[in-house]
């Protein structure tokens, strides 16, 4: 984890983050350059555009390990985009054959279908992890289907819910958002090859069938027409991280607040020092929770950048490129290690199931009004039971009585089994298999 004032603090030193952080980094980038140029040189060799000896020469040399990094900086700083210093050493390597380097592309070419390479990358990931994210969601549903706690409407003590319950809702969303991103990732697995202004021009007939043997050997989708000036995919992409980082940080919110002092039903897994105050030695902050949440906030302002990275100008954009890139990458960074961090909370929580159950004890029998209500309803008329329900409760409150002493005083008689928690089960219980039940589909397919 770095020091400096701008890192990303608790997120970076998690797993996901430096992996999708090393396929954006320089390394990660230059790599993606040299898959394109050299896949492109060994479809042109296949099909007779260029020579079949200058298609390995050139394939030997997009290698990293060729290049004079410090040069290829410099010039790049140049120029202002890196691709016309890289094809400039890659000829030099390549000797008398150089000059079948970039044969027919363009740099956004290259640029466009490595971003597409690193997101496909990247993309396995962070959908590797929430996989596991929603198969440690799924346990911890299933083993707390009837532990019974506080729902929570407005921050008020609402009708008693399982937490197997909460638990599931949380996961209800995530699958959602995890599918979406699939999709969003897929759809934005594309090559770009189509020249200067993405016409193919410059290879006639020839180029339709360059790009396609091009996106077979990236393992890419081939479009159809050229989308350098398109960028709906990328801002789909960025969304869905948004979108899936948010459903994360409603999860932590929730967990932060059932960790305060005052409610205490849940903990954050227990390290040395973790959470820890400088001052307060009886402090445990909820510090996974706050970096999940605050990772939301950071990518969401995201989408509005690449959303304003759609307003290209004809044929070529300008000033969109490199913003464009660094919101992809901040995105997938930030959400792969946001999805790393969750999947350790949740796998560590610690649940009092005593804790929740007194919570429900503390409200002196509040908690049952609904249910009380739809009882003396069946006599008197679900607005009536509303009304007399309502003044029992103030009756209970400025008394500090429990709720069914309240009933009883006014008159009205309602079964004990109405005041135990597991009575506002309802249809809770059926609502979490069948969010467990797709998990377990996702599993088998």
């Amino acid at each position: 984890m770095s020091l400096a004032a701008t890192a990303p603090g608790l997120i970076s030193a998690k797993e996901g983050y430096r992996r999708v952080a090393t396929i954006f980094n320089e390394t990660g980038t230059l790599e993606a350059y040299l898959a394109f140029e050299g896949a492109l040189a060994a479809v042109q060799g296949e099909l007779g555009i260029i020579p079949p000896e200058a298609a390995q020469r050139i394939q030997t040399v997009c290698n990293k390990e060729a290049l004079d990094l410090p040069a290829l900086r410099r010039d790049a700083a140049r120029v202002g985009y890196p691709i016309v210093p890289l094809v400039n050493q890659l000829a030099a390597c390549a000797g008398s054959m150089g000059q079948w380097v970039h044969f027919g592309a363009t740099t956004q070419d290259v640029m466009d279908t490595a971003l597409a390479l690193q997101i496909q990358q990247a993309g396995k990931v962070t959908l590797r992890d929430v996989k596991a994210l929603e198969r440690a969601l799924s346990t911890l549903a299933d083993r707390n289907r009837t532990t019974m706690m506080i729902g929570r409407s407005k921050l008020q003590h609402a009708v008693p819910i399982s937490f197997g319950y909460k638990v599931a809702v949380w996961l209800d969303q995530l699958i959602r958002r995890r599918r979406a991103l699939a999709g969003a990732i897929d759809a934005a697995s594309v090559v770009e090859f189509g020249g200067a202004t993405g016409t193919l021009a410059s290879l006639q007939q020839e180029g339709i069938k360059v790009r396609a043997a091009l996106a077979q050997r990236l393992n890419l989708t081939e479009p159809d027409i050229s989308w350098h000036v398109l960028r709906d995919r990328q801002a789909d992409l960025v969304y869905a991280h948004a979108a899936l980082a948010a459903a994360l940080a409603k999860m932590a919110i929730d967990i932060a607040h059932m960790m305060s002092s005052e409610v205490y039903e849940l903990r954050e897994p227990a390290e040395e020092g973790r959470g820890s105050s400088s001052t307060m030695p009886q402090k445990r902050n909820p510090v996974l929770c706050e970096a999940i949440i605050e990772a939301a906030r950071e990518v969401r302002e995201l989408p509005s950048r690449s959303l304003d990275a759609m307003l290209q100008d004809h044929e070529r954009a300008i000033g969109h490129g490199y913003s464009e890139r660094r919101a992809v990458a901040f995105a997938m960074k930030e959400t792969a290690g946001s999805v790393s961090l969750a999947l350790e909370l949740v796998e560590g929580l610690e649940v009092d199931e005593s804790r929740m159950l007194s919570n429900i004890d503390g409200s002196n029998g509040l908690v049952y009004a609904e249910t009380a209500m739809l009882y003396l309803g069946k006599e008197l008329g679900r607005l009536e039971a509303h009304h007399v329900l309502s003044n029992l409760c103030n009756v209970a409150l400025r008394k500090n009585i429990h709720l069914t002493q309240a009933i009883k005083e006014a008159g009205f008689a309602v079964p004990d089994d109405v005041f135990d928690p597991k009575s506002c089960l309802g249809g809770q219980l059926d609502m979490i298999d069948r969010v467990i039940d797709k998990v377990h589909h996702s599993e088998v397919g």
